[in-house]
C-alpha cells in the first residue's frame, strides 16, 4: 500500500470527506505526528470554546436563570477564571486521549486488535476532528461527539486491520464499561455516605 505524507490541511479535509483512505494514509506514520495534530487542534478548539462559554453561553444562561428566578449557583463556572478553565481545558484534553485511548486499547485487543497502542491513540487523536472543528458551537456541538464516535472506530478498524464488527464492539464496549464503572464508583460513593450519615 502507497502512503504519501499529509499536510495539516489535508488531514482535516480527508477525516471529514474521506475517513478511510485518509487513515490508511497516516498508518504508516509515527505517533509523533497525530499527538502535534491533536495538539493544535486543542488549542484552537480552547480558544473558541473559551470565548464561546465566556460570553454567548454565559449570557443566555444567566437571562434564563433570571428569567426563570432561580438560584445562580449552577452559574459557578462562568465565573471561573477563563485562563485557568482555558488551561484545564487543555489538561483535560490530553489526559482523556491517552486514558480513554489506554482503556479503548484493552478492548482493541480482545477483539483482535494487534497493531500496537500507538495505533489506538492515532485513531483517538484523528477521530476527535469533528469536535476540533465544530465541538465548539453553542448549545450543539456536544452533537459532534457522534461524528467523533463513528471516525474513532473507522480508525480503529483501519489502524489495527480489523472488521468493522470487531472495532465497534471494542469501542462500544469499552464505552460501556466505562459507564457501568463510573455508576458503581457513584453507587459507592453515595452508600459510603449514607453509611458515614447514619453513624
Amino acid at each position: 500500500m502507497n502512503y504519501r505524507r499529509l499536510s495539516f490541511g489535508e488531514k482535516v479535509k480527508g477525516f471529514i470527506a474521506e475517513p478511510v483512505n485518509t487513515f490508511n494514509n497516516v498508518e504508516a506514520e509515527a505517533l509523533g505526528s497525530a499527538l502535534k495534530y491533536f495538539t493544535i487542534w486543542v488549542v484552537i478548539y480552547t480558544i473558541l470554546r473559551t470565548v464561546i462559554f465566556y460570553t454567548v453561553e454565559r449570557r443566555v444562561f444567566q437571562t434564563l436563570w433570571d428569567l426563570l428566578g432561580l438560584s445562580d449557583a449552577p452559574l459557578y463556572l462562568y465565573h471561573f477564571d477563563p485562563v485557568i478553565f482555558a488551561l484545564l481545558a487543555v489538561l483535560g484534553a490530553f489526559a482523556g486521549l491517552f486514558i480513554s485511548g489506554s482503556w479503548a486499547h484493552l478492548f482493541v485487543r480482545a477483539f483482535g486488535g494487534r497493531k500496537g497502542y500507538g495505533n489506538t491513540i492515532k485513531a483517538f487523536a484523528y477521530g476527535n476532528t469533528p469536535v476540533f472543528l465544530f465541538g465548539w458551537l453553542p448549545f450543539v456541538g456536544m452533537l459532534f461527539s457522534l461524528w467523533a464516535l463513528v471516525l474513532n472506530i473507522i480508525g480503529i478498524r483501519q489502524l489495527h486491520e480489523i472488521s468493522t464488527g470487531r472495532a465497534v464492539g471494542a469501542v462500544l464496549l469499552s464505552i460501556v464499561a466505562l459507564i457501568i464503572v463510573g455508576v458503581l464508583i457513584g453507587l459507592f460513593v453515595v452508600l459510603f455516605v449514607v453509611i458515614q450519615a447514619a453513624a
